[in-house]
């Protein structure tokens, strides 16, 4: 069994569509376009490599709110095996309405 590399990165997103994520109770699968990815110190990062495309990201529900398509969403997100997660309980989290 391979076990999981370490990794966390700070994205800058659109927000395409939500919907509940079909098996994670209290998540929504997010299709969003990636506009920027920075590297967290200290983890490796393996989501820059996407930037300009379009990712399919698992985010706790109670942290869109009601984050409309077109909004701006920064947060750090990990690489997993069951694909990309925002983090649970996060030290950022933010929605910036459609421009």
């Amino acid at each position: 069994m391979s076990q999981a590399i370490e990794n966390l990165t700070r994205l800058t997103a659109r927000l395409l569509d939500r919907q509940p994520h079909p098996t994670l109770p209290g998540w929504d699968s997010v299709r969003l376009t990636l506009l920027e990815a920075e590297p967290v110190p200290d983890r490796a990062d393996l989501l820059s490599q996407y930037i300009g495309t379009d990712l399919d990201v698992a985010v706790p529900t109670g942290l869109l709110a009601d984050a409309p398509p077109g909004a701006t969403l920064r947060f750090r997100a990990r690489l997993t095996t069951n694909g990309i997660l925002a983090e649970r309980a996060p030290e950022e989290f933010s929605v910036q309405p459609p421009q």
